[in-house]
């Protein structure tokens, strides 16, 4: 009998699986709107990570960029600025002001322009 119930059990799976396939793109039976998913303003989201990791490599010391892509989760475990301020033996406050003039001077920066550009460009 447990043989039955396995092979029922397989099948159920292999059926949902199926059915999550047929209905790839759509919601609860709703037609997909078209959106393409994989990108970020019509551009491929591959493309803007690279253009974005060169951007704060070329930006940051390797420390900064360490703190904010952990501190974001940018391919990495999300941190608060707790943890942040205790791995780097520093307070809260210290921690927030510097992850402010991180940002700030991301914001400032030429290069976030042209990034800017590309992901709005017409």
């Amino acid at each position: 009998m447990d043989i039955d119930r396995e092979l029922f059990d397989e099948e159920n799976s292999y059926m949902q699986i199926q059915d999550r396939w047929e209905n790839f793109g759509t919601q609860n039976g709703i037609a997909d709107d078209g959106y393409d998913h994989h990108s970020l303003h019509g551009a491929p989201r591959f493309e803007v990570t690279e253009k974005i990791n060169a951007l704060l490599n070329g930006i940051l010391t390797t420390d900064e960029n360490l703190i904010l892509r952990e501190y974001f989760g940018i391919a990495c475990q999300q941190r608060t600025i707790e943890e942040l301020a205790e791995v780097n033996h520093s307070t809260e406050k210290a921690m927030q002001s510097y992850l402010k003039e991180i940002l700030q001077r991301i914001r400032e920066h030429d290069d976030t322009l042209e990034l800017w550009k590309y992901l709005f460009r017409s």
